[in-house]
């Protein structure tokens, strides 16, 4: 069956699934504003990144899926679950600069947001806007960073212009494509400790010119957008009365 399928021109492959609530009409209005501020990058001196948090539990990344024999087992040790790495990342797609914070005693929350945008500030204290696309977390829409951000506009010009994604919308975030390499590259290995863990974390998102090759393709502006449905399908098969 397999050879036949080959000979067909099909290929195996893992289900794609989307979220079915998403509305496409409102992610084409997102990808024709971004197409529309692309030329202010250039003109008006912008600065646009892709933010979005990630959370890497330690010993249960390395779970995967494997062909056995039947009545065969494939035991791999895991940790408990308890120990979480939290990383807020940002990625400027005009660039390719990565930047993060990231923490193992605390959740991401406004703070985290602010302490990230500082980081922006000074590593390019000439720009004076900075486009931020990111989804709708709570923390995101949090009261003291409002504050934050309208008084850092008062005080020195700088605006940080918070663009949130549509609803059910991650195939927007550049970003969450980085993440997917991260756990490629660090995490589908076993990790001794879960400081060994950071250290193939920090190996890759510090390093990510040496990946520049594979991210080139990865991170392109190219957005797929979600699929319409009528109906949603929870089986297949004749249904029987």
């Amino acid at each position: 069956m397999r050879k036949l399928l080959k000979r067909l021109g099909c290929s195996f492959h893992k289900v794609s699934g989307f979220l079915f609530k998403a509305d496409q009409e409102k992610q084409k209005e997102f990808v024709a504003e971004y197409e529309r501020d692309k030329p202010k990058v250039e003109a008006e001196g912008w600065r646009r990144y892709f933010l979005d948090g990630v959370h890497p539990l330690y010993g249960l990344e390395v779970v995967f899926y494997c062909w056995l024999l039947a009545g065969q087992r494939f035991e791999v040790g895991v940790g408990g679950g308890r120990k979480r790495l939290n990383v807020l990342g940002a990625y400027c797609p005009d660039d390719m600069e990565y930047l993060d914070r990231r923490y193992t005693d605390e959740n991401l929350n406004a703070q985290s947001v602010i302490e990230l945008f500082t980081l922006m500030m000074s590593k390019h204290p000439e720009t004076k806007h900075f486009r931020i696309y990111l989804d709708n977390a709570r923390y995101q829409h949090a009261k003291i960073l409002m504050e934050w951000i309208a008084k850092t506009r008062k005080e020195s010009g700088v605006w940080f212009d918070l663009k949130h994604l549509p609803a059910y919308s991650p195939n927007l975030n550049l970003i969450e494509r980085l993440w997917k390499f991260l756990r490629k590259e660090a995490l589908q290995k076993w990790h001794a400790t879960f400081e060994d863990m950071q250290k193939a974390v920090a190996e890759v998102l510090d390093n990510l010119p040496r990946y520049r090759e594979q991210l080139k393709t990865l991170m392109t502006e190219r957005f797929h957008l979600t699929p319409t449905v009528s109906a949603v399908v929870v089986g297949v098969g004749q249904s029987h009365e």
